[in-house]
């Protein structure tokens, strides 16, 4: 009579815990090149700089050199500034305009549009919300807020703007990078009473 033997053979090995084994292997290398990719790629927003001070802005001045941009009391309906930026990465990525979401109330009706390149590099370009950067690529930042509705703040009672966040996107990923500004806005209030316009008017802070 024939004994059965359930064991395998010596010297060969199961085929599921094979293929087992080599899934995972798969997978563990198809994660690490992701991640490798993602690091590689990810936006990287490059330091840019001020390009001119608008309107209702003067400078603070050490006695050598401009430290900040000054806006004092509400001297203009909205109050403006260019800045630049750049695609310091290997990828291109879109920027979507300013992240708001844990900005002040105070803060909350800046507004920025983007024209590639810096002024006057295509006289015929239309400032838009959005702009796509290619590795390398700059663009200028046109900032604003609207001043009319802000209520006044007390005389030497100071607010700073150290940076600027953006919304970006890449390969369809959401992100925010800041673009830290070399001379910061400082608010500075004056005590002055100002009457504002009707809640209709003001509505909600707009942002973008």
């Amino acid at each position: 009579m024939r004994e059965e033997n359930d064991m395998a053979e010596p010297g060969r090995q199961p085929r599921r815990p094979r293929l087992k084994r080599a899934a995972t292997a798969a997978a563990l290398l198809v994660a690490g090149a992701a991640a490798v990719v993602v690091w590689w790629g990810q936006p990287q927003l490059g330091e840019g700089g001020l390009i001119a001070t608008g309107t209702g802005m003067t400078w603070a001045n050490d006695g050598v050199e401009n430290t900040r941009m000054l806006v004092k009391g509400k001297p203009a309906d909205t109050v403006s500034a260019v800045f630049s930026i750049r695609n310091a990465g290997r990828l291109p990525f879109t920027v979507h305009g300013l992240d708001t979401a844990d900005t002040t109330d105070w803060l909350s009706r800046q507004q920025v549009t983007f024209i590639p390149g810096w002024p006057g590099d295509d006289a015929n370009a239309v400032p838009r919300r959005e702009l796509t950067l290619d590795p390398g690529g700059e663009a200028t930042v046109f900032w604003s807020i609207d001043m009319r509705c802000q209520p006044p703040t007390a005389e030497g009672v100071r607010m700073s703007l150290e940076e600027l966040r953006f919304e970006v996107s890449w390969w369809g990923v959401p992100a925010t990078r800041a673009l830290v500004l070399r001379q910061p806005i400082t608010f500075v209030g004056d005590g002055e009473s100002r009457a504002l316009p009707s809640a209709a008017e003001c509505g909600a802070g707009e942002t973008s």
